[in-house]
């Protein structure tokens, strides 16, 4: 007879880690995790090698426990250096091993393996993987993590078999050889690239600004183009932010979708002409940002992104201030140029790759050696390639979250199936549930997901059905250097 496991995580990265190590620490509840992976716990995000990656979070804030907020700190200062200071910036690669060490205290059991099938049976369910073994399980949780970037629009298919372009960069053989190559490139022993190599990345966001890294510290030297829709880089944090409380307030009742933006953005806009610096104001959101955002409509949501969202991201999602004096000198330099534009055709010439953008003034076209894509983790789950999510969505278990993004979820993580319901004990948590969630990608928000899906699971009640659904947040800003702040038309 198939062992049956209590729970079973499908998923070693971050997210799996943190949850696996909660229902140890807290509730002395073992898991099974199974994943393809043999580095457990890194995921995409931790497992580079490239000393240039930082965190984009300072070392205070990515505690990866839930009410215990100098934990990390604490670790580096027993692991790593005990001058580290809290508001440095830290390495990724770092963070991994912190993540690391938590995976070894969870004492999990681990399976190297890949599910690709997930069935509803009278115990729970019956988890097939690719070797055709099976696994038996009363609960499962989704911890997929990210998932490579969608197709460039006007990309012929066959330029995924040129090398030139790179269609994942976070690909251990994504311009270079192999992963030992990789290794030796960040050590600055090796150039992944022609050191004068024409780089074209589309795209302008923390994925870019990690490849131009990667590929300096590397010894690349030639010129570095990035193009993206309105050509916007990170924001820096800025040294000395102050800590306050949350700047918006939520309403009574706001689970009841009766929030406006309007109100969101005014209080936004007092705190700022109170002098506060709008770093410290979008950081004040971040405990609540889910609560605003399930308060609002899905008319008002949609306010949101098309009016704010692409701002918002700009001045939420944050760069170390010495990566944006780097950025700042190769812009200034004119070896790292910034585009606006998109995509609409990609051409293979022996020459080079001949990328043209459009943009407000018309067309230009771009001749690049290498062309990386870096527009980000593809949240369109029912093309991401995946045989296990294939099958959820086949067989009604899954349902897509708001706007095509993640899965529908309840306010526990819990899947919501195509009828609308969540009567099986299958949870996710992290960018899976963009599709409900505002944030769900950082480690703050993460953390506390695994908390409360911990806490969920452990209850002697967990394998029964209660009914459940969505949940998120929202937000808006303002003053002249704020990329929230859209001066009125006069």
């Amino acid at each position: 007879m198939d062992r049956l496991y209590e729970i079973v995580i499908i998923g070693g990265g971050a997210s799996a880690t943190l949850l696996a190590h909660v229902l140890k620490r807290r509730h002395a509840r073992n898991c099974l995790i199974i994943d393809p992976n043999a580095n457990p716990a890194l995921g995409v995000a931790y497992g580079t090698r490239c000393i240039g990656h930082l965190l984009n979070v300072p070392a205070c804030g990515m505690s990866g426990l839930a009410g215990e907020p100098d934990h990390f700190v604490h670790w580096l200062h027993r692991h790593i250096d005990p001058g580290i200071a809290p508001d440095a910036f830290i390495p990724r690669a770092i963070y991994g091993l912190y993540l690391q060490h938590l995976f070894d205290e969870s004492g999990v059991i681990s399976m190297q393996g890949k599910v690709v099938a997930c069935d509803v049976v009278a115990r729970g369910f019956r988890l097939v993987l690719a070797s055709g073994e099976i696994v038996m399980a009363q609960q499962v949780v989704l911890a997929l993590g990210n998932f490579p970037p969608a197709m460039l629009r006007g990309a012929p298919p066959e330029i995924m078999h040129d090398p030139r372009y790179r269609h994942n960069v976070w690909d251990s053989g994504a311009g270079y050889r192999n992963a030992a190559a990789e290794d030796m490139a960040t050590k600055g022993r090796l150039t992944p690239f022609a050191p004068e190599a024409t780089l074209l990345m589309i795209g302008s966001g923390l994925t870019a600004i990690d490849m131009v890294m990667k590929a300096r510290l590397a010894g690349h030297a030639g010129p570095i183009h990035l193009l993206s829709g309105h050509a916007s880089l990170p924001k820096s944090h800025k040294p000395g932010q102050k800590s306050v409380a949350p700047v918006i307030s939520v309403e009574k009742g706001a689970d009841q979708k009766g929030a406006r933006l309007s109100r969101y953005v005014r209080e936004f806009h007092a705190a700022l002409r109170q002098g506060l610096d709008w770093r410290s104001a979008i950081d004040s959101l971040r405990p609540i940002t889910n609560t605003l955002w399930v308060a609002l409509s899905q008319t008002e949501q949609a306010r949101f992104n098309r009016h704010l969202r692409r701002r918002w991201d700009v001045a939420r999602h944050r760069i170390a201030p010495q990566i944006a004096a780097f950025l700042h000198d190769a812009l200034q330099e004119g070896t790292l140029e910034l585009h606006a534009g998109r995509v609409t055709h990609i051409e293979a010439q022996p020459e080079g790759l001949i990328v043209t953008a459009s943009h407000a003034g018309g067309q230009t076209r771009f001749r690049a050696d290498h062309v990386l894509n870096c527009t980000g983790p593809d949240l369109d789950y029912t093309r991401v390639g995946s045989a296990l999510l294939e099958q959820l969505f086949a067989s009604g278990l899954a349902s897509q979250g708001h706007r095509g993004a993640g899965l529908e979820t309840g306010n526990d993580g819990r899947l919501i199936d195509v009828s609308g319901g969540s009567p099986h004990a299958l949870y996710t948590l992290g960018p899976a549930r963009l599709g409900t969630l505002f944030e769900s990608i950082a480690i703050p928000e993460i953390r506390q997901q695994a908390y409360d899906l911990a806490t969920r699971i452990a209850s002697p009640s967990a394998i029964q059905t209660p009914k459940g659904a969505s949940a998120s947040p929202v937000m808006k800003a303002v003053p002249d250097d704020c990329p929230l702040y859209r001066p009125r038309r006069q």
